[in-house]
């Protein structure tokens, strides 16, 4: 399952985001919480909605995504977060900063005028900190190591520190992981380290509700400062949402189209989840079950074989696709093979976002 960080400064209103997106009911304005607040969340999709109309199976399984709030008081401006939190943070697929945009005098900021440019790049700094300090340590491990290397293992330590080396110069310059100019070779050898950098990075304005309509405009003015760091910046009012948890989903959706927030967040995080992470969903169906998969996108055949089962894909024959719309406006995968929709793929097909898929094997 995709897990998420919500890092941010105390009192950007990360908590009230994170209810809002899991339903929870933490309590909000400051860190109260000495660990991460977990939350699991169902992706909604109408596709499978449409199959399982289809199939009336005994059970549906959506995909899901797990969203971690780290308390606010692990961050200070201009240093690297709390090393409790590192680990754990190196754990996420990706991070979601969520940055301050309202005001309320009842509400200081911690650092003082709220200036959304001014905490997107203090953040960047502390994740810059961590990462150079990671660093740090490893080069200076290599140097001790290396001198009781062989001639081949010697050398290849010594290109590996290069690239550590020259990363390294690379992040105290401003240049996160993610947008470093390196080699596909170089990122396979970064890889085992997880910088935190290098994780995909989500930037969620926090307006106030008297903002919500002109959100739009004010994520374009950020998304220059977001680009330099390779960030997708998107604006939500968690306070809004929080309180519309109370409604039905009809009258929420009606109030939100008042406003002017035409999306939830549950969805707004749900959707850029899936765009940051490079994800799409196939599915499988049938009386017992219809479910959808996550995988990346480029995920092969065989690949998506063994999220579904290890033995899929170690006994791999073929797999029989056929896409989610065809196969509902069929009605039946026996009327969609006399219409030649469902087709035999092998190992090396690419599965396309909505794919139903079914795996033959043989173990």
């Amino acid at each position: 399952m995709p897990e998420l960080g919500l890092i941010g400064f105390e009192r950007s209103g990360k908590t009230s985001l994170f209810n809002a997106i899991t339903g929870a009911d933490h309590a909000v304005g400051f860190s109260t919480h000495a660990e991460p607040h977990v939350g699991v969340v169902r992706v909604s999709d109408e596709r499978l909605d449409r199959l399982a109309a289809l199939y009336r199976p005994a059970k549906t399984t959506h995909a899901t995504l797990q969203f971690s709030d780290f308390p606010g008081d692990g961050f200070r401006k201009d240093a690297a977060p709390e090393l409790r939190f590192l680990e754990q943070l190196s754990r996420a697929d990706a991070l979601v900063h969520v940055v301050r945009g309202f005001e309320n005098d009842a509400v200081p900021h911690p650092h003082g005028a709220v200036d959304p440019a001014r905490d997107i790049e203090s953040m960047a700094l502390e994740l810059a900190f961590a990462d150079i300090a990671l660093l740090d340590k490893r080069l200076e491990r290599m140097a001790g190591e290396t001198k009781a290397m062989k001639a081949a293992e010697r050398e290849h330590a010594q290109r590996e520190a290069a690239v550590l080396q020259r990363l390294r110069e690379q992040l105290a310059e401003g240049t996160p992981v993610r947008a470093a100019a390196l080699a596909s070779e170089e990122r396979r050898t970064l890889a085992p380290y997880r910088f935190l950098t290098a994780r995909p990075l989500l930037t969620v304005l926090n307006v106030g509700e008297a903002d919500v309509a002109a959100a739009g405009a004010t994520v374009a003015d950020g998304h220059q400062n977001a680009v330099a760091l390779e960030t997708e910046p998107v604006a939500v009012c968690a306070a809004l949402e929080m309180e519309l948890k109370a409604l039905s989903a009809e009258e929420a959706q009606a109030y939100r189209r008042e406003v002017g927030a035409a999306e939830g967040a549950l969805a707004q995080a749900v959707r850029h989840a899936y765009a940051i992470l490079g994800l799409l969903s196939f599915f499988t169906v049938g009386e017992e079950e219809c479910r959808a998969w996550t995988v990346t996108r480029g995920a092969t055949a065989l690949q998506a074989a063994g999220k579904i089962h290890s033995d899929m894909a170690r006994g791999f024959i073929r797999a029989e696709v056929i896409g989610w719309d065809d196969l509902v406006d069929a009605g039946s995968e026996a009327i969609a093979r006399k219409r030649a929709q469902l087709r035999t793929e092998g190992k090396d097909y690419g599965i396309k976002d909505g794919d139903v898929v079914h795996v033959l094997f043989n173990v």
